[in-house]
């Protein structure tokens, strides 16, 4: 099954989380044909429970724009359906014609762009919920996903869930309250695995959901420097969640002057 996400594309959108919101996702996709946009990459809880008429109904809005959608993979994913779709011989999960599957490590190039892809992270609520139905233990980096992420060497653009530690994120402590320590301790201890990640692949760029925070900044470290974009959630003004920019845009860190600036875009 060819779906054209490999292909080149010319103008690539980036999408923070959708939560299964069929209504939402549509409204991005519509937003992001009239961009003129060929690729769709959206960084995680994209689809929850896998319901068919979620999915058939983004694959005819991506059908009718001639658009296809690539996703990592986030916490709030039903990981006994998902990774129980195998994977084709392009390295992908082929979910629908227009709807393809990124998993942990997976690396392609666009033009003279390498691109992998970073999924998981940990949900702070995972005691209110129930194994198996609302949450699963694969949502998480494993040992072997990092072993395959760093594998590959540099890349010009990271698409993850989960944000490196060493970052601010706006409002994280806010959005924390109430939780206990116990709660947050392997949050942040993804979020460091996530840096020795970063610090091994070198991203020139990289771009991450998660936090339901749309913000900009510079990632400094030993010998890089890492532009990070974190993007909004669902039921944000859209412009929150998605961006839309030529390919040569998508990995090249060039445009921004500063290493300590951050710029902090909240609807």
């Amino acid at each position: 099954m060819s779906t054209g996400f490999l292909d080149t594309p010319t103008r690539v959108a980036v999408a923070g989380d959708w939560h299964a919101n069929a209504d939402y996702a549509v409204d991005v996709i519509d937003r992001a044909a009239r961009r003129n946009t060929d690729v769709l990459v959206q960084l995680g809880d994209f689809g929850y429970r896998f319901r068919d008429d979620y999915l058939d109904r983004l694959d005819r809005a991506l059908a009718s724009h001639g658009m296809t959608l690539g996703f990592v993979d986030g916490n709030h994913e039903d990981f006994d359906y998902l990774l129980g779709v195998p994977i084709a011989d392009d390295g992908m999960r082929h979910l629908r014609e227009h709807i393809v599957h990124l998993p942990r490590g997976f690396r392609w190039t666009w033009g003279d762009t390498q691109c992998v892809a970073a999924g998981g992270a940990v949900s702070l609520d995972r005691l209110l919920r129930v194994e198996g139905t609302s949450w699963w233990p694969d949502e998480s980096l494993s040992d072997a996903d990092v072993r395959a992420l760093v594998a590959g060497g540099h890349a010009d653009a990271m698409f993850s869930h989960d944000c490196p530690a060493g970052v601010t994120i706006p409002g994280l402590e806010h959005s924390r309250r109430g939780y206990p320590d116990d709660a947050i301790a392997p949050t942040e201890e993804h979020r460091a695995t996530m840096r020795r990640v970063v610090d091994a692949v070198r991203p020139n760029r990289l771009w991450h959901g998660h936090f339901h925070e749309r913000f900009h900044t510079v990632l400094v470290g030993r010998d890089y420097r890492t532009v990070v974009d974190g993007l909004g959630r669902d039921r944000q003004p859209v412009d929150n969640n998605m961006v839309v920019m030529p390919l040569d845009r998508l990995g090249h860190a060039a445009e921004t002057a500063g290493t300590q600036s951050q710029r902090t875009i909240v609807h």
